[in-house]
């Protein structure tokens, strides 16, 4: 996939992070905005080039202005935490599912089982429109941005952009959680162990 531009990076992260902030589908937003979602999610990943009257239905539709979605700011994580008691289950077949995230064209998405420590991890940030998600398994977790960390318990699951300082943690022994991240470029290091 062609790199995407500087300019574009910016509009696609601030668009997703608002959207996030607000709960908003892409579909919803698409809706609001008077766009096509495919293009709310081109967007969203930096491919696409959009007009003045696109960012400026966009930023309608969020309640921002266009500065809001052009701005380079300081890089804030931006968390949305999803409790077990608030599950909510779908049948799909034979199956019962609990719907937690979709990833929409990261070029790179790792899935993983993480055993976390009490020392835990930290990150400055990736590039934009990063996202993590943590589904924690067993034991207690403080994850999401290092400035508003959110605990966790089995069966909860938190998700945040990743182009901003966050960190995962077990607060009493280990805990296991599945870990997602998806990346809009490799990353120069790869996973200790993995062929090229």
């Amino acid at each position: 996939m062609a790199a995407m531009s500087g300019a574009n990076a910016v509009v696609g992260r601030n668009v997703g992070m608002l959207r996030s902030e607000r709960r908003m589908s892409a579909s919803e937003l698409a809706r609001k905005a008077g766009i096509s979602k495919a293009t709310v999610l081109s967007i969203e990943i930096g491919k696409a080039n959009p007009t003045v009257e696109t960012l400026q239905s966009l930023a309608d539709a969020l309640g921002v202005t266009i500065t809001d979605l052009v701005s380079d700011g300081a890089r804030r994580v931006v968390a949305d935490v999803r409790r077990r008691a608030e599950a909510s289950w779908h049948p799909l077949g034979t199956l019962r599912i609990r719907p937690l995230a979709t990833i929409y064209g990261p070029n790179l998405v790792y899935v993983f089982v993480a055993v976390l420590s009490e020392e835990g991890y930290s990150d400055d940030g990736h590039e934009a429109s990063s996202v993590e998600s943590l589904y924690v398994l067993s034991g207690t977790v403080s994850a999401g941005p290092v400035d508003d960390p959110k605990t966790l318990g089995p069966g909860d699951f938190i998700r945040f952009t990743a182009d901003g300082p966050h960190m995962y943690r077990a607060l009493d022994g280990t805990a296991e959680a599945l870990l997602v991240i998806g990346r809009n470029q490799v990353p120069d290091v790869g996973i200790p162990g993995e062929e090229e």
